[in-house]
């Protein structure tokens, strides 16, 4: 997996979660700060009201003890008792003088003046008051020395919220205070025992407890919509890392998970990964549609996944292809593993015959790139060849080896083509009976300024695997028409030379007029030029295959099908192709056994081209004996070591320039 995508699926899964968490955390605090702020703001409010109230009765019983002049009045006693019966807060009253003595008493109590009569004020709510004096120690409200009021945690365990809610008559709260009341010359100290009632706080309480339920009711939402987000991201996880064509785990799972396994392994335990591929999937899906061939992936995926082990790994890579991650002890004991999985598919698909193989990559030390370690599994069944019995090839050095190579030839083909380091080789093709020049076919050659000559077998497959066959193939058929427009203008008998046309260049549409446009650039006849097309291309595009032939005759180019036998189809592609020639391959002419069988073979495939007006070219012809068979048989021509083998142009031209 690219790195771009691996960061993108991680910023995909981080930004889930994280602000859900804090949103929660805050969530709790603003919770706790509205329940104990609110309680202290319902408590300081109701206190602040009391003492408003204590300070504006004890005012007015301090005017008691005034004469008209303002001096203090005597024997206050019956007035002052008269309306401390009254006002029920009220529980005692003193006087003394400016010094602090001790003037009058109702009831012998004065209060601890201390610094008292500094004259220094104190705040409750906006009402500004002389020094207020606690009557106890452990009464739970007090002033600090900047007057500010403050509440003892007492005073919240005393605050019962339920005996409020129950019964608002009852009191709540109770606290004694003196406040002291200057009156000129002497100051009267005024006992208030400040009662806080159930109704007192009731409302504000229920107004709290209002809040404290939204608040409740909003948390609760919260966490809902926290799970959801949870549950939200483990669905987003399946979907990330779900097949859409097996539903099991797809690919990018497959390597992260692997990885994982790989770098916690410990003990005797080894891992290899493990490529599975179904063959010829695709000609699968043109017998039986797509949506067949989608079943039947899926059906593999589902019985192979029954034989994945705990700690082991198994996904979908592409079309028919699988990896695996499995563990092993030795290298025999994985082997068989493998013979029984690909025993079991053979008894699963009975009615099909379907061919498995297997390409193994055990991991090394220290080794934890996956999807490394899958190619070379790729690359060790691709190597091992599909059509030996043994089904199951492990990676070694060799092909390491040749992985280099293809890197090699990778990063040099660019450069190669630019400095021409491919050249035209020709292969004579010579006619039956007189054995005179006929034709010729164009092979590349590789002249590597490093690796000197470079055979034909060890390049072009790279080529069609990665595309680079198209670049090559115009670069040929320009070089022939160059050769060819060269060759006229000398004053040449010039003849037909063939040039291969890969199978990758029947997928365009327009591949008649970018034939046409590379040979007219030279100004040379279409009838010297004889374009090969293998007989696998008839298994593409084949309306666009049919199309392209036909606007190729029709442009003068003569069209001839190669290998012809070697493919599946032979007979049912000539009756849908028109073509000129046709080239019988080289097969039938080799080994002894099936000579005979091979030889007759090749006389009705004559017989037939001939009754179709094709001509034949028998290719791979070594002999005298087959010579002289081909000519009894009436082919049209030959090529062959026989005759000769690929030359470069030099040395074509030094042998066959023919006036």
């Amino acid at each position: 997996m690219g790195k771009t995508k691996e960061d993108r699926v991680k910023q995909l899964k981080k930004k889930r979660i994280w602000p859900s968490i804090v949103g929660f955390a805050l969530i709790v605090i603003i919770f706790f700060m509205v329940v104990v702020f609110g309680i202290a703001a319902v408590i300081l409010e109701v206190t602040n009201r009391k003492l408003t109230e204590g300070y504006e009765n004890s005012t007015k019983v301090a005017n008691f003890f005034l004469e008209d002049d303002g001096s203090l009045l005597l024997n206050p006693e019956n007035k002052v008792l008269l309306y401390m019966d009254v006002m029920d807060e009220i529980e005692g009253i003193s006087v003394v003088d400016k010094n602090g003595d001790k003037i009058w008493s109702d009831n012998g109590q004065y209060p601890d003046l201390g610094n008292a009569l500094r004259g220094d004020l104190v705040f409750a709510g906006n009402k500004a008051f002389v020094d207020i004096i606690m009557e106890e120690d452990e009464n739970v409200i007090y002033f600090d020395d900047s007057g500010s009021l403050r509440l003892n945690e007492a005073l919240f365990y005393q605050l019962d919220f339920l005996h409020v809610l129950r019964d608002n008559n009852k009191a709540v709260l109770e606290f004694k205070i003196w406040f002291l009341i200057p009156t000129g010359e002497t100051t009267v100290c005024v006992l208030n025992n400040l009662t806080i009632y159930g109704y007192d706080v009731q409302m504000m309480l229920l107004i709290m407890a209002l809040l404290v339920v939204l608040v409740v009711i909003f948390s609760l939402w919260y966490i809902i919509s926290f799970i959801s987000v949870i549950v939200n991201q483990g669905r987003t996880s399946k979907i990330i890392y779900m097949d859409m064509l097996t539903g099991g785990e797809n690919w990018l799972y497959f390597t992260k998970k692997s990885t994982k396994l790989i770098k916690k392994k410990s003990g005797k335990r080894n891992y290899a990964v493990v490529h599975l591929r179904m063959q010829k999937y695709r000609s699968f899906c043109t017998c039986f549609g797509i949506n067949k061939g989608e079943e039947l992936i899926e059906r593999i995926y589902g019985a192979v996944k029954k034989k994945i082990r705990k700690n082991e790994v198994m996904a979908h890579y592409e079309k028919a292809d699988f990896g695996m991650l499995l563990y092993y002890t030795e290298e025999l004991e994985l082997a068989s593993r493998l013979e029984e999985m690909a025993q079991m598919l053979d008894e699963t698909f009975l009615n099909i015959k379907l061919k498995f193989r297997f390409g193994v990559c055990e991991v090394e030390q220290g080794s934890t790139d996956v999807e490394e370690m899958y190619n070379n599994a790729v690359l060790a069944r691709e190597l091992h060849g599909d059509d030996k019995e043994q089904r199951i090839a492990f990676f070694n050095i060799e092909m390491n080896k040749q992985r280099i190579w293809e890197r090699k030839v990778e990063d040099d083909m660019e450069r190669a083509l630019i400095n021409k380091e491919f050249q035209v080789y020709l292969q004579p093709k010579f006619s039956t009976g007189e054995e005179k020049l006929g034709g010729a076919e164009a092979l590349v050659r590789w002249i590597h300024p490093t690796e000197g000559f470079v055979p034909p077998n060890k390049f072009i497959p790279i080529f069609e695997k990665n595309g680079f066959i198209l670049k090559l193939d115009d670069f040929m058929i320009e070089e022939v028409a160059k050769q060819q427009a060269k060759w006229i203008a000398e004053g040449w008998n010039v003849v037909p030379i063939s040039v291969n046309v890969s199978r990758a260049h029947f997928t365009r549409e327009d591949l008649a007029e970018h034939i046409c446009e590379i040979v007219d650039r030279y100004q040379v006849p279409h009838d010297v030029i004889e374009l090969e097309l293998t007989e696998s291309a008839f298994f593409d595009d084949k309306q666009v295959l049919l199309s392209t032939v036909q606007k190729l005759r029709n442009a003068g180019f003569l069209v001839s099908m190669d290998d012809f036998g070697a493919g599946y189809s032979s007979l049912n592609s000539l009756k849908e192709l028109s073509i000129d020639v046709l080239k019988i391959d080289a097969d039938f002419f080799r080994g002894t056994e099936s000579l005979e069988r091979g030889m007759l073979i090749v006389s009705e495939v004559i017989n037939l081209a001939k009754k179709l007006n094709m001509k034949i070219v028998a290719e791979g012809i070594e002999s005298r004996e087959q010579v002289d068979f081909l000519t009894e048989q009436e082919c049209d021509l030959i090529q062959g070591y026989y005759y000769a083998k690929p030359m470069p142009l030099a040395e074509y031209e030094k042998t066959y320039k023919v006036l």
